[in-house]
């Protein structure tokens, strides 16, 4: 059990969803948003990054500059430049250490932040530890599909930073923090 109070560092979630809470197919993205990748790489860059094995296979990689945890229920399932581990707990673990190993060798370029990256089983088992999150909310004609957990709206003060119209090949969307009231 991880208790929330005796968390080293804060753990943010990070997610694009449309209006459905649909935040993919299962295997590719479901819009191309190149001021939201971008927006990702540099909210993300310097922190542990904690994802489903799902979400690594439909990124094809290990993200630069940050430390890939990949959850996962097989204990022999690998990939190069994944930290592979089986529990929250041990991603939360892997985190920290990840964190404070790499603070004393780059101290202006490490977040002490912990960013829950997908998808919907990784942010169900660790949206409770979640005080902030970063959401990118896509205009994008989708109903069925891998949700985001239902959040009680009643929990969360939310602040719209910027919103973008759409264009030939990209969809409106807009970006939001949202931060735990209770």
């Amino acid at each position: 059990m991880i208790v929330k109070k005796n968390l080293k560092n804060p753990i943010f979630c990070i997610v694009a969803m449309n209006e459905n809470r649909i935040i993919g197919d299962g295997k590719n993205l479901l819009w191309h948003l190149p001021g939201d990748l971008k927006r990702l790489k540099k909210m993300t860059m310097g922190s542990p990054l904690i994802m489903g094995r799902k979400t690594w296979q439909s990124i094809g990689r290990p993200l630069p500059g940050r430390a890939n945890i990949v959850l996962t229920k097989s204990i022999s399932w690998r990939a190069d430049g994944a930290i592979v581990v089986n529990s929250l707990k041990d991603a939360i673990i892997k985190a920290d250490e990840w964190i404070n190993q790499n603070v004393e060798i780059n101290h202006n370029i490490i977040q002490k932040k912990i960013f829950l990256f997908g998808g919907a089983e990784i942010y169900k088992l660790g949206l409770e530890y979640c005080d902030n999150i970063e959401m990118t909310k896509v205009k994008f004609d989708i109903e069925t599909g891998i949700k985001f957990p239902k959040l009680n709206e009643r929990e969360w003060k939310k602040t719209k930073l910027e919103h973008y119209l759409a264009t030939d090949d990209i969809p409106e969307h807009s970006y939001w923090h949202y931060k735990r009231i209770v």
